[in-house]
């Protein structure tokens, strides 16, 4: 691209810091020489140095044409964008978590707890002594104890517990085993006699005891092996 100029505007005078007066431009092919008639005429002279009046009057001037053109090239710029920034991927949502449970799954927990056994079930002095023994488990197992206040040992526990139904015992599992009668099948409520213990069947092969020390009332399986069943009411 071309841009065309009027030199003879482009022409300035500078006033040095000496002084001295000095044309911008160089005398270019259109410049002449002229008899010094148009020299700065409008400039205020009294503001110059003395030296500074001698070389301005020296100097030779330089007239411009009015119609004199300058050309100055130039070349067109190209700027190319910077590309366009990626999109940032989207959050992946949270996997919601279903905290629902089907009817299928409560009803195979529901399978899998094991029911609480009705010792009162069947109304029986027996099922009831089971109910009651079953309330005192994890109480300490205390040689000659007879109450929760004081802890059990095998015979005290079978005998506080048949006392709250108005049926008396001895304390001594010697002395258990001729307490009421033999009975070939046990059913809950009855004393599991062996020679040095008692506890008290609680159905389905299990039984509730005050063991020894160190081992609190439990509801456990029967370990008694050529037990005697023995039924107190």
């Amino acid at each position: 691209m071309t841009v065309t100029r009027t030199a003879a505007r482009s022409g300035a005078v500078i006033a040095a810091s000496s002084g001295l007066l000095a044309t911008a431009f160089a005398p270019s092919a259109h410049a002449v020489m002229g008899d010094g008639s148009n020299r700065l005429a409008s400039v205020d002279m009294t503001a110059l140095t003395q030296d500074a009046r001698k070389e301005l009057a020296a100097a030779p001037a330089v007239q411009v044409a009015t119609d004199a053109k300058l050309n100055i090239e130039s070349k067109a710029v190209t700027v190319t964008p910077a590309p366009e920034p990626e999109p940032e991927p989207e959050p992946e949502p949270e996997p919601v978590v279903d905290t629902t449970t089907s009817p299928e799954t409560q009803a195979a927990v529901a399978e899998a707890e094991p029911a609480t056994p009705d010792y009162a079930s069947d109304g029986s002095i027996g099922a009831q002594a089971v109910a009651i023994a079953m309330q005192y488990l994890g109480i300490a197992y205390t040689y000659g104890g007879e109450s929760p206040g004081t802890g059990f040992d095998c015979s005290g526990l079978i005998k506080y517990v048949y006392a709250q139904l108005g049926v008396e015992l001895p304390h001594s599992s010697s002395s258990m085993v001729a307490s009421g009668y033999q009975v070939a099948t046990p059913i809950p409520g009855d004393i599991v006699w062996t020679q040095g213990h008692v506890s008290l069947y609680a159905g389905d092969g299990m039984v509730v005891e005050a063991a020894n020390y160190g081992t609190p009332v439990r509801h456990t399986a029967q370990w008694q092996d050529y037990a005697v069943y023995i039924r107190p009411y």
